[in-house]
């Protein structure tokens, strides 16, 4: 007799494992054991086959429920093979072979199944949200009793304001948690209209067997713009060293005092150009209603003139309100004059200086070539004294009565009031100046700040460079990265040059003498420094750094990107650039944050450390703001530098792709390009965050 592997009853049925791999077993029945039993039990829904096959007489096979009742069989005839497939609900079953007839009969049983997905469940990360937000799941998870490796994919269906449902995209990526049979899933959906949706689920494993629906609703609303701008000063007039304050501020956002983003300001003096300054970021809510907000803003370091205020605001989707406007004047306090003697016999007490200056006054302004005459009178008997010194400051303190440029009483003000890069000229001790400092060291001082005499350290040797400061107009391909690593720096510079060439332009003044002083921002607040056209070269005569491989006597260089560098690397020593505080290009040259370049190069607010996200840096292209994009530091495309800055130089709203640009330059003589054009999948996996502006260029 065979061997019987198979129990004769439900009590003693033999137990199986129904697992996706199936499970072969050979047995027989007959007359001493008409009926095979076998049992197993399930954790969930799922597929089950079973097959019965190779039989030397006619048998049928059912499968039974827990109590033994037939839940389904096959009942083929004669010697031919048995089969059940369907999805089971039940826990726990049995399965019976039977013979029909007196013949004993031998008989192979082929049993599989698989578990079905289940317990699919999400959330949104909000119940509603704005036109141009980005709505995500969150605690999306599905349970596989097969393993998390089982799963296929969540398909998803979404209808909008109870009309039809469209198929949308799956998720086909899942993490198992610390249950290995549980999944979580990410899902977002974004470009949204404004409606009530409902979103429909329903997972899938790898055999085709499906989870539980389950379905979510959320809805969008239309994006209202800020509008009602309005503000007052709280004096129509000022005098110069007062405060302007503004008063009775307002702006209503019909989607919350959250939704604000910015106001931005620019100012006009005189009837002039229009300036943009520092922008307004928080609000204040009214308790009654917080649609409506209120703000705080001053302007302060204002000369004499007619001033128009104009202002802007903006909400977090870039939608703008009103414009809004309104004037002040800065008055000129008339100075005390004694009756024996002008303003400069009341002020000035060295007899030199104020000759000097009484006389370079004549034309009721004190500028650059004045300035420097002055503090050089101060060197008689090769020593500058106490009173020298007062008289010096005294002129500094008073540049807007003896109308002296912005630039000049900056750079005059770091000679007689001292600035922490005086500590050394050309790799020497030099120091502040003070009583008793001699002529040497106060001529230094002069040639520092008002003659780019000390000039950043570099193992390269300096020659005078010939060109223009401009050629042929401004632009971002002017932009060639040299050895060492500023790409920060050249990447600001660059989408400078592609947003607004007129703050490019106004960060150099040429003063008639082959030098140029250039304008960076320290916390909003305008510093300069002086360069000369003295550039490193290479033994061969070659620019090395900015411009790189442009021949230094060549009538053709267009000298305004490696003087900002120049003028960068000279700034470093006064130690607010972020770098390692010392003259040189080394210094520059660690690698450095976009956002930082941005802030010095415009004076304006920056946003940094932004996450990779479509519909924000589309937003803020479409506003207008300066962007660069930084790439990850490994695992990046072969067209691409890891640890690198790219300006934002373009964007096609039509192919939804991305021009950006590589401050190595446009023909780098490289396998990385100088320009790339890039699909969004393509800069969300090779880029880890991006800097901008907050304002808006003109």
């Amino acid at each position: 007799m065979p061997f019987d592997y198979a129990g004769n009853s439900l009590s003693t049925a033999n137990n199986l494992k129904i697992t996706s791999i199936i499970n072969k077993i050979t047995d027989w029945a007959g007359t001493s054991d008409p009926n095979d039993y076998y049992t197993s039990s399930l954790s969930g829904r799922s597929s089950f086959n079973l097959a019965l096959n190779d039989l030397s007489a006619n048998a049928d096979v059912q499968l039974l429920d827990k109590n033994g009742a037939v839940v389904t069989g096959s009942y083929s005839g004669s010697r031919k093979a048995e089969s059940i497939s369907r999805i089971l609900e039940i826990v726990s079953y049995y399965i019976r072979v039977n013979r029909v007839g007196d013949a004993n009969t031998s008989y192979k049983l082929s049993v599989s199944g698989n578990e079905a997905p289940q317990l699919l469940q999400f959330g949104t990360d909000k119940s509603s949200y704005q036109v141009g937000e980005t709505v995500k799941l969150t605690n999306a998870t599905v349970f596989d009793g097969n393993g998390v490796s089982d799963l296929a994919q969540v398909d998803f269906r979404l209808q909008k304001d109870g009309g039809s449902w469209d198929i949308i995209s799956n998720a086909n990526k899942f993490s198992a948690d610390s249950n290995s049979n549980r999944a979580s899933f990410n899902y977002s959906l974004s470009n949204l209209t404004a409606g009530k949706y409902q979103l429909w689920a329903k997972a899938y494993d790898k055999s085709g067997a499906t989870s539980n629906t389950y379905q979510t609703s959320f809805s969008i609303s239309a994006n209202e713009a800020p509008q009602s701008l309005q503000f007052n000063t709280d004096k129509s007039s000022y005098q110069v060293g007062e405060t302007v304050k503004l008063t009775n501020t307002q702006i209503f956002d019909g989607n919350g005092v959250s939704d604000l983003a910015q106001v931005e300001f620019r100012l006009q003096k005189d009837g002039g150009s229009w300036d943009i300054i520092s922008n307004v970021d928080k609000f204040s809510a009214q308790s009654s209603d917080n649609r409506n907000a209120s703000f705080n803003y001053t302007i302060s370091g204002l000369t004499n003139g007619k001033y128009q205020l104009w202002a802007r605001a903006y909400d977090q989707s870039g939608a703008t309100s009103n414009t809004y406007q309104t004037s002040f004047s800065i008055l000129q306090p008339t100075p005390v004059v004694a009756d024996s003697g002008d303003w400069f016999d009341q002020n000035i007490q060295d007899t030199g200086i104020r000759a000097a200056t009484r006389s370079r006054f004549a034309d009721n302004l004190l500028d650059r070539n004045d300035i420097i005459s002055i503090l050089r009178e101060a060197k008689d008997n090769s020593v500058v004294d106490a009173t020298e010194i007062k008289d010096l400051r005294t002129l500094v303190s008073n540049a807007s009565y003896l109308k002296i440029p912005e630039h000049v009483r900056v750079l005059a003000n770091k000679v007689v009031n001292g600035d922490v890069a005086n500590q050394k000229y050309q790799g020497n001790t030099l120091g502040n100046l003070d009583a008793g400092s001699n002529d040497v060291q106060l001529e230094n001082l002069i040639s520092k700040w008002f003659f780019g005499g000390d000039r950043p350290t570099t193992s390269y040797t300096y020659q005078y460079a010939s060109g223009s400061l401009f050629q042929n107009g401004i632009s971002y391909q002017d932009i060639k990265q040299g050895v060492i690593n500023d790409c920060y720096l050249l990447t600001g510079l660059a989408e400078t040059a592609f947003r607004s060439p007129s703050t490019i332009e106004n960060m150099f003044i040429d003063n008639g003498d082959n030098t140029f002083t250039v304008r960076l921002w320290k916390n909003g607040v305008a510093d300069y420094v002086t360069v000369d056209r003295y550039l490193p070269t290479t033994d061969t005569g070659y620019l090395a750094y900015a411009n790189k491989g442009n021949y230094y006597n060549n009538s053709t260089n267009e000298l305004w990107v490696t003087l900002a560098e120049k003028a960068y690397a000279q700034l470093n020593e006064s130690g607010w650039i972020y770098q390692d505080n010392t003259n040189s290009y080394k210094g520059i040259g660690h690698g450095g944050y976009i956002a930082d370049a941005f802030s010095q190069i415009t004076g304006r607010n920056v946003s940094s450390f932004n996450v990779i996200d479509f519909n924000s840096i589309v937003n803020a292209f479409n506003s207008g703001q300066l962007i660069g994009l930084a790439t990850l530091e490994t695992g990046v495309a072969s067209n691409i530098l890891a640890a690198h800055a790219y300006a934002l130089v373009g964007y096609n709203s039509s192919t939804q792709k991305f021009t950006l640009f590589n401050p190595w330059g446009i023909d780098n003589g490289s396998s990385k390009p100088g320009i790339l054009e890039l699909a969004w999948n393509e800069i969300a996996s090779n880029f880890s965050y991006w800097d901008s502006t907050k304002t808006i260029s003109t």
